[in-house]
Parts: structure tokens; sequence; C-alpha cells
């Protein structure tokens, strides 16, 4: 670290005292030299391939310049990482990676206005939202730092912007995790502009409460762990940290000069990140250099497989024209704007406002592009709303844990993992809690919510990081173990009905809990919807042989379940015929009013036959265990000419028959019959009305 002035020297010809503050090409040029500078300062030894030393020194001290405090912070945070990753068995290079992203989770910080920065008060939902922007724009910086992608990685999900681009479609890594809870354990013991610090046990506890919502309830535990031994004394030496910093991120002209050049950057960064969907820039060898947090989702491609590559248009589009407006600007100097067509999720085309800007050195040789990526046709306002918006319509409301249709997504990219990649079985475990309904009748339905609450965050604290844990309803949760067999999901399952039979719930002495459990593990050739239908129907076995036990499903079981499926399918259907005098083209007419008007999803059309589904469907529609009128069925309409009736001189009339079958596992042939009836009506209705 002693030759930090002398890594320095490269960079003052990107200094901008002569530049104009606003000048965009000498922006982009500062950054470019900070990624060659990073590249040049690079060793090959295991632990420089982190992060250069010298750049290490350069990001601290510019953090230090800004604010001692969030430097202080950021030191914390990483004794605390390292701590927390130290206890789960973490290898070395491994605690110096969570070690660095402790250190730089807050770079961004170095361009936010003391206003807001110390504010003492809570921040605005703007003021939140302008911090959150800062942390997009910290990851740009990191990665013009060539800092390893695992760092960068940890920053944004600790940060929550992976998983916000990313629609929350990957769980959120164990760094991460960890970053987190020690972040807000350190932000809850310190002392605020706006409040006193908590002690250890409150800060503890308020982790606690948030766990299974916003932190991993392991990784709190490891924290636990860790605070009880002797490393965590290290927090409380305030002249050890004054050393560490005044040695490692000393503040001089330099690094004043530096300070100010990383302020210019990251505010320029921020306008990037406000105004443009995506932004990157390629160098003069045609590698990408920078690419945005906005880039990776409008491309569906990350950071860590964007970075490096050799530039070429189809990394972007499928089509393309044969001469690129990039190579373009390299050729002339001018900048350019132009048209790309981007496929979205669904598959529909969307066209996107691309400006290509040469990058210039002080010769006006073009040694670089940053091409700037808008969709005129949508507004970035509101996107500090997403986050709140994404766990209400994911997580239970009540107890933390994700809610059925979020399980179903989750659990469908468990089991399209499995059958598509060479990963070991899954397995599904039903928990049913025993007799519920005593307890909110006999205690009231405030301690039956407590015990659900305190029953979600007991399966947290049981089970591993990795599994997912759903409430699929009233009393019900499913937990999905993946890479497990049966047998160990068995074991998982035993031990917690053990735990639960044996804890105290809501605090009452006359309240004892117990469960029972199903559990399935999916099989070569099976569908997701039969191993977790097993897995229903063996914690149904459980419940039959007495409840607060485990019952298994095995081979056998699925195969007989295959079987009484096939021949329950034959008896449980509803057939009707409805007569009527109405045209044909007319019945068409009718028939798209009918199905508009019940939302129901077309299957099959043929010139006398039509196939719907009415209701709901998805993976968990064949266990729904509701009423008539939600009972998920497929309608099949046949359309014949009526025979003809001696008796009428009338035109011709036309005959529907119709069938009707459950869109999923039924045993309830009065239900069947009910819900029959109630669409038969419904459509003799729809035909029969003016």
């Amino acid at each position: 670290m002693a030759t930090l002035t002398s890594s320095l020297s490269g960079i003052r010809t990107a200094a901008l005292p002569s530049a104009h503050p606003m000048d965009s090409s000498q922006l982009f040029m500062a950054l470019l030299s900070l990624v060659r500078e990073s590249d040049e300062s690079q060793n090959p030894e295991s632990h420089q391939k982190i992060i250069a030393v010298p750049v290490l020194r350069r990001l601290l001290s510019a953090i230090h310049f800004r604010d001692a405090g969030t430097l202080k912070h950021s030191r914390r945070v990483g004794l605390i990482s390292v701590g927390i990753a130290g206890r789960l068995g973490w290898e070395e290079n491994d605690l110096r990676i969570i070690e660095i992203a402790a250190l730089m989770h807050d770079i961004g910080k170095i361009g936010i206005p003391d206003h807001i920065l110390r504010k003492p008060g809570k921040l605005s939902p703007d003021e939140a939202e302008y911090i959150a922007m800062h942390h997009r724009v910290g990851l740009a910086l990191l990665q013009a730092c060539r800092i390893h992608p695992s760092v960068t990685e940890i920053v944004a999900q600790s940060h929550g912007v992976d998983e916000e681009h990313l629609n929350g479609r990957h769980p959120l890594s164990l760094g991460a995790r960890i970053l987190a809870v020690a972040d807000a354990y350190d932000s809850l013991t310190t002392r605020q502009c706006y409040r006193a610090p908590y002690d250890r046990w409150e800060a503890l506890q308020i982790l606690e409460e948030q766990c299974g919502k916003q932190f991993d309830r392991n990784v709190v535990a490891a924290l636990g762990r860790w605070l009880d031994g002797p490393d965590a004394a290290a927090l409380a030496d305030e002249r050890a940290a004054e050393v560490s910093i005044q040695v490692n991120a000393p503040v001089d002209s330099e690094t004043r000069l530096n300070a100010t050049q990383l302020c210019q950057i990251v505010n320029h960064l921020y306008l990037l990140e406000n105004l443009y969907d995506a932004f990157y820039v390629v160098d003069a060898n045609r590698r990408i250099a920078i690419w945005s947090s906005g880039a990776a989702t409008i491309f569906n491609r990350s950071a860590q497989d964007a970075l490096g590559k050799k530039w070429n248009r189809h990394l972007l589009v499928k089509s393309a024209a044969n001469t690129d407006p990039l190579e373009t600007v390299f050729m002339t100097g001018q900048p350019v704007c132009h048209l790309m067509t981007l496929q979205d999720s669904n598959e529909s085309y969307v066209d996107v406002d691309v400006q290509s800007i040469p990058i210039q050195d002080s010769e006006n040789q073009v040694v670089g592009v940053v091409e700037l990526v808008c969709n005129c046709k949508e507004s970035k306002r509101h996107r500090g709303q997403f986050r709140s918006l994404q766990m209400a319509a994911t997580r239970d409301p009540l107890t933390g844990v994700l809610n059925r249709g979020e399980l179903e997504r989750r659990m469908s990219e468990v089991y399209e993992e499995w059958n598509t990649q060479t990963k070991g079985p899954f397995s599904v475990v039903f928990m049913d809690l025993d007799h519920f309904k005593s307890i909110n009748d006999r205690l009231s339905h405030a301690v039956g919510d407590r015990v659900l609450v305190e029953c979600s965050r007991l399966l947290q604290d049981e089970l591993y990081s990795g599994e997912l844990i759903g409430r699929y309803g009233g009393e019900e949760f499913v937990v999905v173990c993946p890479e497990t067999s049966a047998g160990a999901a068995m074991e998982r399952a035993e031990r917690l009905r053990r735990t639960l039979s044996s804890t105290r719930f809501a605090e009452r002495d006359d309240l004892r809990v117990t469960a029972s459990f199903g559990i399935a593990e999916v099989t070569p050739g099976e569908s997701l919807e039969s191993v977790v239908t097993r897995a229903d129907h063996a914690l149904y076995e459980a419940k039959r042989q007495g409840r607060n036990r485990s019952c298994i499903s095995n081979d056998g079981d699925q195969k007989s379940h295959d079987r009484s499926r096939k021949a329950s399918r034959v008896e449980m259907v509803h057939t009707a015929t409805i007569l009527t005098y109405v045209a044909e083209e007319m019945l068409q007419l009718k028939l798209t009013g009918f199905i508009e008007g019940h939302k129901a999803k077309i299957l099959s059309v043929a010139p006398q036959e039509l196939v719907l589904q009415m209701g709901s469907g998805g993976l968990f529609s064949s266990l729904t265990r509701s009423t008539a009128d939600r009972l998920p069925v497929k309608m099949t309409l046949e359309i014949h000419d009526a025979p003809p009736d001696p008796n009428l001189k009338t035109d011709k009339r036309l005959m529907l028959k119709v069938t009707i079958e459950p869109a999923g596992r039924c045993n309830d042939q009065e239900l069947l019959r009910l819900r029959g009836n109630q669409i038969v009506d419904q459509l003799k209705s729809h035909i029969m009305s003016n």
C-alpha cells in the first residue's frame, strides 16, 4: 500500500481542473482512465485479484474525505461480516471478498450532499430514492475499478438493486444476506443524529423480529454467536479504528484531487441512471468496460457476463444493421442517434432510442464510446415504490414467508432447474397445524395469529437458507427442499415436529401445538403437480393415522395416485344439454361475450367444439378446498344441430352439449355438481338474453 502516490500519477491526465464540470466526454474519459489504471494495477497474486490495493486505498480515502463516519461504519460492518462468515465456515478468500464488499457497500455516498447524508430525521421517500440511486451509481464505479464480480454482486443484492432489476428471480446470495445483517446491526448500535443507539440485545431482538421478512434467521443467529466471542471486542476499539483509517485511507492533497474527480464522476453517473434505462461504455479495443444495472435488465445479460466481452451489436439484439452506429462514432468522432428494436419478456417488440457519444482524449482521439438507451414511451418515476410493492405481492402479510402465488412460481423454478440440469432430486413437505380451529375458538383469533407467526419463525430457524418456505393457506405451510431426498426431508420434518410439540407458543402454558407432515420426493418423469399432490396425500394420511406424525409418499403411491386419478377423472364429470333457437352467427357473438365476462381461458377451438377453463388454475388449483363458485373447471362445449321435433313448427334449433370436469383434483362430486349447474345456468342466461 506504500505505492499509493505513485499509482495515482498516471491518472493525472484525467484530472479536470481545466475542463468544464459538465463536459461529458472528459467525465467519461476519467472513468475510462480509472478502468485502465485498475487493469494496470492488478497483481497476479490471489488476494490481489479481488481489487488492486492502490485502487482500494484511493476509494477508501475518497470515502474518508467525504465523511469519516461513513468509513468507520464501513470498517465495523467489515469486521462484523467477516465474523459472521467465519462462524458459517467460509474460506480465507471468501472472507476477503465479504470484507471488501463491506468496505465498499456505501461507496455511492461520496456523491450525496450533506443535507441528505446527515439529515437529523427520517428521510422522505424522494430522499431515500436519491440514496438508492447512488447505490446503483456506486456499482458502476466498482465496475470501473475492476473489482471482483462477487463483490459487486454482494453489494448490489444487499442494497436490493439486483433483486429489483431481476424481479426476485434468483434468491439473494449468502454474502448479500450477511452484509445486510451486518449493516443493519451496526446502524442500530451506532448513535444517529435522530436517535440514541440501541444496545446489543435490543438490536438483536429487532433483527430477529424481521427474520423471514428482511433478514436471514441463520445469519442473525451466527451474528449472535460471534458477538459472544472475543473477536467482537474490536468493534469498541476506537483507537485501533483511527490508526487503521489513517494508515490505509489518508486524506492529503492527492486525496482531495482524486475525491473531487470521483464526486464529479459519481454525479454524472447519477444523471445517467436517473434519465436513461441503460448505458454502457465500449473502450478503444472494442471491449465492454462499463455495463449498468439497467443494461443487465433490458438486455438480460449480467455485468459479469458482459464486462470484458468483445463488442458486437448481436450481444444486445438478434438482428442488426450491417453498419453499426457505434463503429460510425469511432470513425467520425461525431455523436449519433438511432433506434434499436428489443424483445421484452412477453416476446413483443419495443423500439428504444439510443444515443452514441464519443469519448475523446486531450488530442481529440476517440478512445471509447458510451451508448445511452431510453424508452421514451415509459417514465422512470416511482421506481422507489417497487421494492415495497414486490414484497406485498410475494409475501404472506401475517407471517412474512412466501405467499401461495410466489411459492408456486419459485417451486416451478426449482422443478425446471431439476428437470433441465444434472442436479439431485428435490422434496416437498406439507405441514398442517393440528386442531388449529380449536385454538381460534377457545383462545381467540389473536392468539391463533401469534401461533402462526411464531410457527413460521420456528420453521425458518430450523431449516436451511436454501429452502423455500411458503404459507399455503390457513394453518398449512409448504417447504421445498432442493437437492434433498425424501429420507433427508423426513428427518427434517421429524425434527420440526418434535420442536413444535416442545415449544411454548404465545407465552401460554395452556397451549400445546402439534403438526402433521406429508413428504414426497420428485421422481424421473414426474410432473410438478404430481409430486405436490403426493405430498398432500401423505399429509392426509398422517392426519388419518392420528395426527402429530410424519408420513412419506413412495413410488408406489405415485403409481397408485396416477391410476386413481385417471379413474376419478372418468367419474368426476358433469354434463348438461342446452337447446336454443339462436342463430349460429349470433351464438358465436354471445359465447364471446360469455368468455370475456367470466374471464375464461380458451384452451382450444374447433369448428363445432370449444374448450374453456373457468376459474384460476395453477399448481395448487388441484388442492383447492373452496366453495363451488371458486372451483377451477374445464368446460367442453359441443355445438350440433338439434334433432327435429315433429310437434314444433319452428326454425332450426341448435343443441349445445356441455361437459364440465375439474381442472385439478376434486374428490367432491356434490361440489362439482353445484359448480356445473352454476356454470350451465350462467351460460343459459347469457345465450337467452337479448
